[in-house]
Order: structure tokens, then sequence, then C-alpha cells
């Protein structure tokens, strides 16, 4: 549903969220669809966000580079648990494995953050 609150995180994790999106969407090529925050409100693109999304599962299920995959693990686990909440698809996932263990790690963070 449009409009409404799906998080409310704190100012300084609400930074760094709309911050590492912003880094990640120039590392993977692609927008963040995430805008800049407004009077405490975020608005998020999901059609843009989702891409973003699923370069980074992509690039963290491609890549051998430990740093960047777990750069890659907290803001992946966060933009999970946006997209479910929002009502969209996940983006694809490598395999069953995979689609296990990021519903878990999702889950895990949903519960620490706040509506």
């Amino acid at each position: 549903m449009p409009g409404r609150d799906i998080w409310c995180p704190n100012t300084e994790v609400a930074q760094a969220f709309v911050g590492t999106a912003e880094v990640f969407a120039q590392v993977f090529g692609v927008t963040s669809g995430v805008a800049d925050p407004v009077d405490g409100v975020c608005l998020v693109d999901f059609r843009a966000f989702g891409a973003l999304c699923a370069a980074a599962v992509g690039r963290f299920s491609g890549t051998r580079e430990g740093i960047l995959r777990s750069l890659s693990l907290g803001f992946i686990a966060t933009a999970l648990v946006l997209i479910d909440r929002a009502g969209h698809p996940a983006p694809a996932m490598p395999g069953p494995d995979q689609e296990r263990a990021w519903a878990v790690l999702r889950d895990q963070h949903a519960r620490a953050m706040a509506v």
C-alpha cells in the first residue's frame, strides 16, 4: 500500500542505510530507488530498489571477495525486509539453499526493525 510506514529507524540508522544504498548503487551500476529523507520520511521506488537488491544478491552469490560479501550482508537482509513489508517479490535467488538462508536472515532483521 503506497504511503504506509514499513520501517521507522532512528535518524542515524536511516542515514546509514540511505548512504549504504547509494554506495551500493554506484558499485553495482544501478540507481538506489531510495530518496533522501525529508521531514523524517524516506520514499522508496521499489522497482529501482528491487533492482539494487537483485544486483547485490547476484554479486554476493557470484564473488569470493569476503569483505564485499560481509559489507553486503546487512544491507541485503534489511532490503529484503523492506521489499517484503511493501508487498513486493524478493529478487531471484541462485537456489533454494540461498533462498532459505536469506529468508532466515531477513526474518531476524525484521524483528529488529520497528514499524
